[in-house]
C-alpha cells in the first residue's frame, strides 16, 4: 500500500510539475500561452519534479485564449525532455517515432523532430513531408517551424504539386496576352532564377526584392526554396506568377530601381503612371523588368 501511494504522488508531483512547466513554456510561442499533454507512460525526477520522457504515444496541444488562432496539436511515441538546473521550462524536447505536428497551415510528419524553447525553432528530420490543400508531397532533409515568429524553412526541397501562383489571382494565361511574358520572352531561365534569390535573400533594394515582397508568403518561400529543377519544370506556373505582378500598378519602386537605367519610353510612361491604362501598365512593366535584367528577359 505504501509502494501504491508514493507511485501515485510522484505522478501528481510531476503533473503538477508539468501543468507548471507548460504553462510557462507557452506564453512565449507565437501567441500560444496554455498546454495540454497527455502520456502513456512518463518518467521524472522525484527531486526536482522535472519530466525527463515520456513514451508511449505523447500528444501535446498548445492552446491560445485568442479567438483566431486555432489549437496546434502535436505528437510522437516518445518525447525525451532536457532541462537546465534552476529552470521550470525545458530547453530541448527530443521527439521520436511517428512526429506530426498539425499547424493551422499545414501538417508535418517525420520521423524525429527536436524542438528547442530558447528558439522556438521546431526541426524536423528523417524524412520530413508538409501537406495541406495548395501543396502536396513537400519534401526536404530538414525543414524548420519556428513557433514564436511563426516562419518555416525547407532545404533541398522536393515535391510532388506545388501551384506556384495562388487560387484566383492566378487568372490569366502563361502566354503572352497583352503585355505579358511568353516563355520564349525568358532567354536564361536559371540565370532569372538565380538572381531573383540573389537579391530577395538580401536587404538592398533591388528588383528582385521588389519583385517577391510583392508575392504571398507561399509563393515566395516556394521560390526560395525549392531546386531549380522544380521549378524549370513549372515554367508554366512561373509565367501565370510573373505576368500576375506584370499587371500591377505598384510593380516599380524608385528605390528599387535606382541603380538600373530606364529607356526613354520607360520614364515617360512613369512621368503619368497615375493616367496608365491597363495595357500601358503591363508595356511599362515588362520595360521594367527588361532594364532590370537585359540579358534574361527579351524587350518588350
Amino acid at each position: 500500500m505504501g509502494n501504491t501511494v508514493t507511485r501515485w504522488g510522484f505522478a501528481v508531483c510531476l503533473l503538477a510539475a508539468a501543468a507548471a512547466a507548460a504553462q510557462e513554456a507557452a506564453t512565449d510561442l507565437g501567441g500560444y500561452n496554455a498546454m495540454e499533454i497527455e502520456a502513456g507512460r512518463m518518467k521524472g525526477n522525484f527531486a526536482t519534479g522535472a519530466i525527463e520522457e515520456m513514451t508511449d504515444g505523447v500528444r501535446i496541444r498548445l492552446l491560445s485564449d485568442q479567438p483566431d488562432t486555432k489549437p496546434l496539436p502535436i505528437s510522437a511515441r516518445s518525447m525525451k525532455f532536457t532541462w537546465s538546473e534552476g529552470k521550470n521550462v525545458p530547453d530541448r524536447i527530443l521527439m521520436e517515432g511517428d512526429v506530426q505536428v498539425n499547424h493551422p497551415d499545414a501538417s508535418i510528419t517525420a520521423d524525429r523532430a527536436e524542438w528547442d524553447f530558447n528558439s522556438g525553432a521546431l526541426v524536423f528530420s528523417g524524412n520530413p513531408v508538409v501537406n495541406n490543400d495548395r501543396i502536396k508531397g513537400l519534401r526536404g532533409d530538414r525543414m524548420t517551424l519556428n513557433l514564436k515568429t511563426n516562419t518555416f524553412e525547407v532545404s533541398r526541397v522536393r515535391a510532388d504539386q506545388v501551384p506556384l501562383q495562388a487560387g484566383d489571382a492566378a487568372a490569366g494565361t502563361g502566354g503572352g496576352g497583352a503585355g505579358g511574358l511568353s516563355e520564349s520572352d525568358i532567354t536564361d531561365w536559371n540565370g532569372l532564377i538565380a538572381v531573383l534569390r540573389e537579391q530577395g535573400g538580401a536587404q538592398t533594394p533591388s528588383p528582385g526584392l521588389r519583385i517577391l515582397s510583392l508575392l504571398t508568403q507561399d509563393e515566395r518561400s516556394l521560390l526560395m526554396t525549392l531546386d531549380t529543377s522544380v521549378l524549370l519544370k513549372r515554367k508554366g506556373d512561373m509565367l501565370k506568377l510573373i505576368n500576375r505582378l506584370l499587371r500591377r500598378p505598384d510593380f516599380y519602386s524608385a528605390e528599387a530601381w535606382s541603380a538600373v537605367t530606364l529607356p526613354q519610353e520607360a520614364q515617360q510612361l512613369l512621368d503619368r503612371k497615375n493616367e496608365l491604362n491597363p495595357e500601358e501598365q503591363a508595356r511599362l512593366n515588362r520595360l521594367l523588368l527588361h532594364a532590370a535584367y537585359p540579358d534574361l528577359v527579351k524587350a518588350p
